[in-house]
Parts: C-alpha cells; structure tokens; sequence
C-alpha cells in the first residue's frame, strides 16, 4: 500500500510543478508570440493553450511512470518528505477547484436547457430549442451533446437569410467541438494566460464565421445577423457555450469587416501545427529517455526526504 501512495505522491508533485512551470514559461513567450501575430488560428491557439498540460501528462506517461516501477523498490521503507507533501496537496488542490469550476459551469448549463423547448425554423434540419428570455441571442451549449438555443427576441428580429446564416455559425461551433475545448480551456486554467485564453476565443469566432459562410452574400447575411444581435445581445450564453455575439469576443465591427470583405481562398491547415508540435514533444522525450529516466528518478527521490 505504501508502494503505490508513493507512486500517487510522485505523480500528482511532479505533474503540477511541470504544469505550473511549463504555464509560466508560456506566459513570458506568449507575450512576445502576441505582439508578432504569426499564431492566429484557433487550432493552434488552443494547441499552444494545453502545451503545459500535454507535456506534463506525456512526462509523467513515460518518464515519471517508468522510472518508479522500474528503479524505486517496492520493498522501500521512506517517509514522505515535505516537498512531496506540499506539491501533491497543491495538485489535489487544483484539481478539486477546478472541478468544482466545471461542475457549477455545467449546472448553469443545465438550467438553460430547463427553460428551453423545442422549435422548428423553416429550412432549418437540425434540433433548435427556443428560450423566452428577453434579449436577442443565440447559441449552442454543452459538451457531449450541444443543442442549438435561439431567443425568441432574435427569432423576431432576423430575417429567414439572417437567422439561416447565425444557425451555420452555431452549427460550426457544434462540429468543431469548441464547448469541449472551452471545457479544456477552463479546467487548464492559469493567472497569467487569460491574454491567450481571450485570443483563442476570438479566433475561434473568426473561425466559425469563415466556415459558415460559402460567397459575398451568405457572408452579408452573417454579417447584418452580428449586428442586429450585437446590439441586443442579454448574454443569455451560459459557461459552456458558444454565443454569436460572446461577451469575450472582438468587437463585432471586426467580424462585421471581414465578412464585408470577403473573399474565396483556401482555408489554412493550422492543425498541421498541432500535430507537428506534439509529435516533436514525443521525439525530444523518446530521444531522451535513457537520460531523463535515472534522473527523473534521482530528483523523485528528493521528494522523500
């Protein structure tokens, strides 16, 4: 038993300090990063968001996992030193904070889909629930299954082409999963990269705006539905959901600008970006494994004494 609380013990110390410390560095670079510009999709926004948390799971996964079970002894007689005891209760700390976050995140969730009903919208295919809340808004919330909500107030005031094109915005949000990531982004959560946080939230409204609209004129009806709503908006939205017109989000001149402007091109392909970072955070780690496993031992060892 003793064994494996050590085994408990090291994991949750050597996780948060990584995470609290790869977080940190990530602030100084992200406020460099921000000024040059040359990361704005949301794809690879929301990758560099959860590099702190990737990098200390694939650490602990096979550095700090091997190390234990292959060079600490099971028979060890050691007492939990007070490095060890101060980080794993920081780590059970965090994670019961955030989890109580997401857990008060998801019962608002559920008490908007309480107040809401079923509706049809002519043209429309998908399930859409409507909520008599004063306020023109509309949005899609939840995780595992989003619904697409629409106030009566914005029925009201858009016209079939308008309120057609907020529904593809919305839809977007559902196909891109960007509830789960925002449930990510929230539970990862950090002091000093709420400036990161508020970028990836913009560009993941650029990003459902550029894929919900096919020419000029489906961009117009985007466009015209931002700022009839923008301009009623009751911040209906709750914590796990994707607004048309968010309260973290740019202005809606900004949105509006580029949908006036719009222009067929070639979407980029940023999650080439993800993948090509999380595969060279597996080849540095894979290259250096015989190195970091007999120190990732010594320095685990430190813990106990």
């Amino acid at each position: 038993m003793m064994y494996w609380l050590r085994f408990a013990i090291v994991c949750a110390s050597v996780f948060i300090l990584l995470y609290t410390a790869i977080s940190a560095m990530l602030a100084l670079v992200w406020a460099r990063l921000q000024q040059t510009g040359l990361i704005k999709s949301a794809e690879a926004l929301f990758t560099l968001r959860m590099l702190p948390a990737i990098t200390a799971f694939i650490v602990l996964a096979f550095v700090v996992v091997p190390s234990f079970w292959v060079l600490e002894p099971p028979a060890a007689d050691e007492w939990i030193g007070l490095w060890a005891a101060i980080l794993s209760f920081a780590c059970l700390a965090w994670l019961a904070v955030r989890a109580a976050k997401l857990y008060s995140a998801w019962r608002s969730t559920a008490e908007i889909f309480d107040r809401a009903v079923p509706t049809k919208i002519a043209g429309s295919a998908v399930p859409i629930f409507e909520l008599q809340d004063s306020g023109a808004n509309i949005f899609v919330a939840g995780v595992l299954k989003p619904r697409l909500l629409i106030s009566r107030r914005a029925i009201e005031l858009l016209d079939g082409d308008e309120l057609q094109a907020a529904i593809r915005h919305e839809l977007a949000h559902a196909n891109s999963a960007d509830n789960l990531k925002q449930m990510l982004v929230r539970f990862c959560s950090f002091p000093f990269l709420s400036s990161l946080d508020r970028s990836w939230h913009r560009a993941v409204e650029i990003a459902a705006d550029d894929h919900s609209v096919t020419d000029a004129l489906t961009a117009a009806d985007l466009a015209s539905a931002l700022i009839k709503v923008g301009s009623e908006s009751a911040a209906l939205t709750p914590a796990l959901g994707m607004s048309l017109v968010p309260e973290a989000d740019a202005p809606v001149s900004e949105r509006v600008r580029r949908l006036l402007a719009w222009k067929s091109g070639k979407r980029s392909h940023a999650g080439r970006f993800a993948l090509g970072l999380l595969l060279l955070q597996a080849g540095v780690v894979a290259a250096n494994l015989s190195w970091l496993v007999p120190q990732m031992h010594r320095f685990t060892e430190l813990l106990f004494q």
